[in-house]
């Protein structure tokens, strides 16, 4: 099944998102920010990232940048 990683700190988006991407079908994991996006990572196949940019803790820029520097293959 199609892994999708949904990183966002807001509760309502996030929670949208994943009902939509539920009932089509795909395995929704959810993060509220890039450090739980990393953990996630280094534990689960992921084949996809929605991402938000403005997060808490770790923002999407740094998280990308992180991903790209590690050879991450998204």
């Amino acid at each position: 099944m199609f892994r999708i990683l949904v990183t966002e700190d807001d509760k309502n988006s996030a929670r949208l998102m994943q009902i939509i991407l539920t009932k089509a079908g795909y395995s929704v994991l959810m993060a509220k920010n890039g450090v739980e996006a990393l953990e996630i990572l280094d534990k689960e196949h992921i084949d996809l990232i929605l991402l938000d940019v403005m997060m808490p803790e770790m923002d999407g820029i740094t998280f990308t940048q992180t991903v790209r520097s590690h050879n991450i293959d998204i």
